[in-house]
């Protein structure tokens, strides 16, 4: 069945209301029509299927017909901070971040970035990839994209109440993920990953002032692509909702 996100404050009494591109997708790609039936999230843990039950150029009516809760997000909430990298590189590390259960991801300019990028219709681009990745695997609700693109320091600065902090560098040859065992559980992380030419120390040592671990990933060096998607499977597996 076909599913989509609504804001809370769509939803009023028995209806609730999707706007925006959602009404294209539904009335022309779609070609649904009043009665028929689709699954609506609010974003906040619960599903709902709902009938069509109004359709206008600019808004669709919906009849709320039951709900139910659909947590499916992780007890660890990644804030992972991503430099950009090369190409399409960075809609592929959102679309797997979004699937591999991250809670917010923020894009990074660091010393050792190379592409250039119209900011807005970046972020634009990236929210909706975010969305669309959402649906496909099941999110009960969308992961944050920062409004801007932001500096390492930044990041750090905004990363203060997080439980764990990590930057992941590839000169580290001291220190893993495995010696990292806090008293209790972790509930948040703030992660930083470097782009293709990795972090310079000064960049790491930026990270450490604001309390980060810096952290290897063992005796290769990966993509740029690939390091994320490594390190969110490791921090899921180990606090989070991937089983081992």
């Amino acid at each position: 069945m076909h599913r989509f996100f609504a804001n809370k404050s769509n939803f009023l009494n028995n209806l609730v209301v999707l706007q925006g591109s959602d009404v294209n997708h539904i009335r022309t790609v779609l070609r649904l029509t009043v009665g028929d039936e689709i699954e609506v999230l609010d974003g906040e843990g619960s599903l709902y299927l709902v009938r069509l039950s109004e359709l206008k150029n600019k808004l669709i009516k919906c009849e709320i017909l039951s709900s139910e809760k659909n947590d499916t997000e992780s007890p660890l909430k990644i804030n992972l901070g991503q430099s950009l990298v090369k190409g399409n590189g960075f809609d592929v590390i959102l679309r797997k971040s979004v699937e591999l259960g991250a809670h917010s991801i923020t894009p990074l300019i660091t010393e050792r970035t190379v592409t250039k990028t119209n900011s807005d219709k970046k972020i634009i681009r990236w929210k909706k990839i975010a969305e669309e990745s959402s649906k496909q695997c099941g999110r009960s609700s969308i992961p944050k994209i920062s409004n801007s693109i932001i500096k390492l320091e930044t990041f750090c600065q905004q990363a203060s109440d997080s439980d764990l902090k990590l930057i992941f560098w590839e000169m580290e040859n001291k220190k893993r993920l495995k010696d990292i065992n806090p008293e209790t559980a972790p509930s948040s992380a703030s992660v930083l990953i470097g782009p293709e030419g990795g972090f310079t120390q000064e960049e790491v040592q930026t990270a450490r002032s604001y309390g980060f671990h810096s952290l290897g990933l063992g005796p290769r060096i990966f993509r740029a692509e690939t390091a994320p998607l490594v390190v969110l499977s490791l921090l899921q597996a180990k606090w989070g909702d991937i089983g081992l």
